[in-house]
């Protein structure tokens, strides 16, 4: 069961305790978020993952609208896949739509130690932490 621990316009960031699981479930709004809030949100996402217990981290980005600056890729290897790996992190998955979904297999992406996969469905994605 997951209870919201943070809640804005842009997202939600709820946790279920059980699991060690946390999610970041993006909203519509953020087809006008800024960038700085863009990455606001990401670094809470990430700087909670580091203050509570935190195995696997889920980002749900199937109403995220916003597109990154060119620059947000080399920002996320910097800023957020460190706290990320501090938490201990074992397993990141995003959800997406069905046409972003990646058919190959989760690997670490950039600096990661934790494989990252993309879903195109919850009940995948559910599958892929089972398995460790």
């Amino acid at each position: 069961m997951s209870n919201s621990i943070y809640h804005d316009e842009y997202g939600t960031i709820s946790r279920d305790d059980g699991r060690a699981l946390l999610e970041l479930t993006w909203s519509p709004a953020t087809d006008h978020i800024s960038e700085a809030e863009f990455k606001g949100l990401m670094s809470r996402f990430a700087q909670t993952a580091e203050q509570l217990p935190t195995r696997y981290a889920v980002v749900d980005a199937r109403e995220l609208h916003h597109r990154p600056d060119a620059d947000f890729d080399s920002w996320y290897d910097q800023h957020v896949v460190p706290s990320f790996d501090r938490a201990g992190l074992a397993k990141l998955a995003y959800l997406t739509r069905p046409a972003e979904a990646a058919e190959a297999e989760p690997v670490p992406e950039g600096p990661a130690s934790f494989p990252t996969g993309y879903f195109d469905s919850m009940q995948s994605v559910e599958d892929w932490l089972k398995t460790g």
